[in-house]
Parts: structure tokens; sequence; C-alpha cells
């Protein structure tokens, strides 16, 4: 069975994931946010994120698996975080790696840009759950390498469309899902 991969993200209403590369979504997001993010962590059999996102929020007890140049090879720095460098591989190989830890069907990803830029090139990214909060940064990383403005507006410019929306929040943080096409 071909794995399903959901992004999971939370933007600001001006579309940034972060300030900077070790700003993590824990300082500005909302409580409500939280909840969602780690109700949808703990649902899925694997997290898939940069090496700076897991340095920012670094969690010994969480299947991950963190791309990284660096890693030579594909790596376990703990027994279920696999390190490797993503290039000459496709998403599906993935499952594969890991299977021997636990079957992938279901993997979140978690960021940062470079992540998104990977799984959206090999067409891979099934599923957006977008948190969009309101909250303004004017400048850091993009939701999506040379995008900028609201991240519904990204994602719809890259092919993906609205399904489902709904607020966490009396505040004005939404949850909107995205299909790809």
């Amino acid at each position: 069975m071909r794995p399903q991969f959901a992004l999971l993200v939370v933007a600001t209403a001006d579309g940034f994931i972060a300030r900077h590369p070790a700003h993590a979504p824990a300082d500005w997001a909302s409580p409500e946010e939280q909840a969602h993010f780690l109700a949808a962590v703990d649902a899925a059999d694997w997290g898939i994120l940069g090496r700076r996102t897991h340095e920012a929020a670094d969690r010994p007890d969480r299947r991950r698996i963190v791309f990284s140049a660096a890693a030579r090879r594909p790596e376990w720095r703990r027994p279920t975080q696999l390190w490797l460098d993503p290039a000459g591989l496709a998403p599906d190989d993935l499952a594969a790696l890991v299977a021997p830890v636990r079957p992938m069907r279901q993997a979140v990803i978690l960021g940062g840009t470079a992540v998104h830029d990977w799984f959206h090139r090999a067409g891979r990214i099934d599923r957006v759950l977008l948190t969009v909060e309101p909250v303004t940064f004017g400048a850091g990383l993009p939701l999506f390498s040379g995008q900028s403005g609201p991240p519904e507006a990204v994602l719809a410019r890259l092919g993906y469309r609205a399904a489902a929306e709904r607020p966490l929040n009396g505040r004005g943080t939404r949850l909107v899902t995205f299909l790809p096409g």
C-alpha cells in the first residue's frame, strides 16, 4: 500500500511559517493550533522534517525521518529517528527504509520550506492541513520557496484546492484542508 503524506503546517496570515529557521511554532501559534498539531503528529506513523525544524523542536520520543544533506547514507541516530539526504530518493522510497521499525501508512510532513518543496516537486502531498493564525510577520520563511502572499493563495497557485475549513478558536485561527488538483 502506498503511504499517504499530509503536509501539516501553521502559517501567518501573510504566509510565513517562521521568522527564522530556529523559530518554532510553539513560540507563536495558538494553543488550539498546537493541540491540533500534536494530535495529528500522534496519529501519524512518521513525521518528516528538515534538520533545522528537528533541532528547533527536538523530540527523542517521536518517530521521525530527518532530512539532512550531511547524512551521507541513511542513519538511525535514535531507535526511532532516521536521518538521510533525500537527494536521489522519492517520497515512496521512505516507507521501505522505515518499515523494520514501523510501517508507514500515514506520514506528516512537518517542514521546513525545503521539505515542503521536495514533496511538492514529487507530486506527493496528498492533503494539506493548514492552520492560519491571525498574525503577520512581514518577513520570514515562506510556505514554499519563491512563493509569497496569504497561504491559501500560495496553495491555490500551486494547484491545491480548499476542501474544508473550520475555526479553531474565537480569535480567528482557522484550519483549512486542501487537496491536490
